[in-house]
This record gives C-alpha cells, sequence and structure tokens, in this order.
C-alpha cells in the first residue's frame, strides 16, 4: 500500500491511498460521481479543495468526525454521498475510500479504519 499526493492546498495536501493491487478506492469513487452524479462530484471536489487550502470544515452537514471510529472522518454532500479520511503527520490528509448513503453497509467505516491503521503504520 502506498498513498499519492492529489491536490496541494495552503493548509493541507490531500492524499489517496493506492492498495497493492493497483487499486485506488477513493479516486474509484470520484470518478463513478463524475459520470454517474455530476452535481455530488462537484460539491465533494469542492469540499476538500475547501478543506486543503482554509483548514477545518466546521459545518457538521459537510464533514464530521465518525463516532466509535477515532481519528476517522468523512466528507458529506446533500446527495448522500460520503468519502472518509483521516490525518496523518505533516499536514496531510488522506482519502480512504466512498460510498453512497443508500448503499451504506457498516462495515465501509471499518474497511476505512483498516486503511487508516495501515496508513499510519507507513508513516512510522
Amino acid at each position: 500500500m502506498n498513498i499519492v499526493l492529489q491536490f496541494k492546498g495552503s493548509k493541507f495536501r490531500i492524499y489517496s491511498v493506492i492498495l497493492d493491487n493497483g487499486s485506488c478506492p477513493s479516486i474509484e469513487f470520484l470518478e463513478d460521481l463524475r459520470k454517474n452524479r455530476p452535481k455530488s462530484y462537484k460539491s465533494m471536489v469542492n469540499l476538500y479543495i475547501r478543506h486543503a487550502n482554509y483548514g477545518e470544515i466546521r459545518d457538521k452537514k459537510k464533514s464530521r468526525s465518525i463516532k466509535g471510529f477515532p481519528g476517522l472522518y468523512e466528507y458529506k454532500t446533500n446527495q448522500g454521498d460520503r468519502l472518509l479520511y483521516c490525518y496523518l503527520v505533516d499536514w496531510k490528509i488522506v482519502l480512504l475510500c466512498g460510498f453512497h448513503k443508500s448503499n451504506f453497509f457498516k462495515n465501509e467505516y471499518q474497511k476505512a479504519k483498516d486503511l487508516m491503521d495501515k496508513c499510519m503504520e507507513l508513516e512510522k
């Protein structure tokens, strides 16, 4: 597993996880949004760019921590899409994976938590 830079803002740098098989869950999710739900895609990209440039998003309707999963956060769109992320040292935000709320299964948070733990190990 590795992380690659996606966007460099004035406050944070946004990275995505690349799995050992070469797939990138967050980019694949965003590409699906771009093709199938362009309004949600635009909202999601605007959220993480705003976060990278200006710092923490304080509106809990747009970004919040996940209860029961310390260190895990999500960007939220009005269309029901979620993009999970975490913070690493040196002002890094790592996009982990995403899902549409109507297709939500409880294991999405656990999957993101596992990815987050692996990212933390990479940083050591």
